[in-house]
């Protein structure tokens, strides 16, 4: 009978008394199965947790192929008694199994360890023993929906204590110059938490359409890497094969120029200020909220092959194009494109495209 001893510590609680302990990936992965949600026939079997999401588990693979990973928080478990061979309060051994641990939460953490074949990773372990299938259920669904959500804009926020040069930082940090800029059209509309303003937008919310146009969210740990690995000088990124149609802002950041991606968006929104004369900044439109802002940046994608075709990125460029949505101006408001969602975004955008169908390239205006 192959067995495995954990030392512990016993910790008691009103659900149950439970151990703490350190496990190595491998001998998890080998004693653990999921209580998966199943459907069949139409007819659903609980289980506690959902399906695997392949998407999140390569996002973590990538993570744990970087220098800084680092998994602080415990993978909860349920063993059965069936399972212990003996137990105290400083040392629990089990029967080792493929069964001998069913996980409670953290199955995409365990799943990210398929075919990992680097240096001992050790993770911690909360394991509860003949906990019901009720209580299980009850500390995975408090877990994944009761707990207070981080303000995406603090997590954005923190970007800018990261030693490395990433994409995101530089991001945060154009959004930072727009609010504090006094020449900028969105002097002071940004809400940084720094500064305490009452802006129109978030800083989340400006900075995700930017994320979006600079590098590709699957690859954000292994652009991480490459920073990490290249302390010496800015590393080259030739393994990152960017169109720069869709990613117009990635050679910038590769080049480290900051001011040229704040110059082009400086005269694109300085242009739409100077033709929207009573929808901007007013704070009875949805022009400048978040609804109005990510219709704007659907349009600038749609227009960047224009500008790269000619080589144009000027203020005179974007204004003499955008001339023909100046008959909006006044009504981009909550009572016309309703105040919030991906369809108030939708509409406003399908009514710039409809007076510009002229100058853009054929696209589906649904598009996202």
């Amino acid at each position: 009978m192959n067995t495995i001893k954990l030392k512990v510590i016993q910790v008691k609680q009103p659900i149950s008394s439970l151990y703490i302990a350190k496990i190595g990936y491998a001998d998890l992965w080998s004693m653990s199965k999921v209580d998966r949600r199943h459907i069949t026939n139409d007819d659903e079997v609980l289980g506690i947790q959902r399906e695997l999401k392949t998407e999140k588990v390569k996002q973590i693979q990538k993570y744990l192929t970087t220098k800084y990973a680092t998994f602080p928080n415990s993978i909860i478990v349920n063993v059965s008694s069936k399972h212990i061979v003996s137990r105290n309060d400083e040392e629990l051994v089990l029967r080792a199994s493929e069964d001998t641990f069913t996980i409670i939460d953290g199955q995409h953490r365990l799943a990210g360890f398929k075919d990992y074949d680097r240096n001992e990773f050790e993770l911690i372990l909360t394991i509860f023993v003949d906990l019901e299938i009720p209580l299980q259920a009850e500390i995975f669904s408090t877990i994944n929906s009761e707990q207070t959500k981080v303000d995406p804009s603090l997590n954005i926020n923190l970007v800018l204590n990261d030693k490395l040069f990433t994409p995101r930082k530089m991001v945060v940090e154009i959004a930072q110059s727009f609010n504090y800029d006094t020449e900028s059209p969105w002097h002071k509309q940004i809400k940084l938490l720094s500064a305490r303003n009452d802006g129109m937008i978030s800083l989340a919310s400006f900075s995700r359409p930017l994320f979006d146009l600079t590098y590709a969210e699957k690859d954000w740990y292994l652009i991480k890497n490459e920073l990490q690995s290249c302390k010496e000088s800015f590393p080259l990124f030739d393994d990152f094969m960017y169109d720069e149609h869709r990613y117009i802002f990635w050679g910038f950041y590769k080049n480290r120029d900051s001011a040229s991606v704040y110059k082009i968006l400086w005269n694109y929104f300085t242009a739409l200020k100077n033709i929207f004369e009573i929808d901007w900044l007013n704070s009875e439109s949805i022009l400048n909220k978040t609804t109005g802002y990510n219709a704007m940046m659907r349009l600038f994608k749609d227009i960047v092959p224009i500008g790269l075709q000619e080589h144009k990125f000027s203020y005179d460029f974007f204004f003499e194009l955008l001339k023909p949505i100046k008959d909006l101006d006044g009504v981009v408001t909550a009572e016309n494109y309703g105040s919030s969602g991906l369809y108030s975004t939708s509409q406003l955008y399908g009514d710039f495209r409809d007076r510009l169908k002229n100058r853009l390239p054929n696209k589906d205006i649904h598009m996202k």
